[in-house]
Formats: C-alpha cells, sequence, structure tokens
C-alpha cells in the first residue's frame, strides 16, 4: 500500500514534493481509516454512536499518527537507504 501510494505521488510530482504530499496523504488515510473502523465496530456492538464519537476519533488519531506518520516515515527511510 504504502509503494502503491508512493508510486502515484512520484508519477505526477517530482521527488523533491512528494515527500511533502506523501506524508500527509498517509496520515489523513489512515485517519479515516480509523474512524470508520471504530464506526464499524460501534455499529456491530450495537454502542450509541454519539456516546462513542470520542473514542472513535481518538483511536482515528492514533491510527492516523502510529501507521500514517511513522509508518510514512519508516517507509521513506527504507526507500532513501
Amino acid at each position: 500500500m504504502y509503494r502503491g501510494l508512493w508510486n502515484f505521488i512520484t508519477k505526477y510530482t517530482d521527488n523533491s514534493h512528494a515527500v511533502s504530499l506523501f506524508l500527509p496523504v498517509m496520515i489523513v488515510g489512515w485517519t479515516i481509516a480509523g474512524v470508520l473502523a471504530g464506526l464499524l465496530v460501534c455499529t456491530v456492538a450495537g454502542k450509541d454512536l454519539v456516546t462513542a464519537l470520542a473514542d472513535m476519533f481518538c483511536a482515528g488519531g492514533y491510527a492516523g499518527l502510529i501507521f500514517g506518520l511513522f509508518g510514512g516515515c519508516l517507509f521513506l527511510y527504507r526507500i532513501g537507504e
């Protein structure tokens, strides 16, 4: 997934701007994925979505931080070697 997004971004931009675009897209994408996963879990578990809203956004934020930012940085570090 990381490689595919990187190839897509570098196809349309040069390498100097690709990093500036890659990390924010990864963070936003993983945040949205985390919120949607939380929404799915709360729906399946039968919880009230309004009361679980803060938990869903917290889980989405952590997913964006861990998988988006740190995962994206580790990916960029590996392709830079």
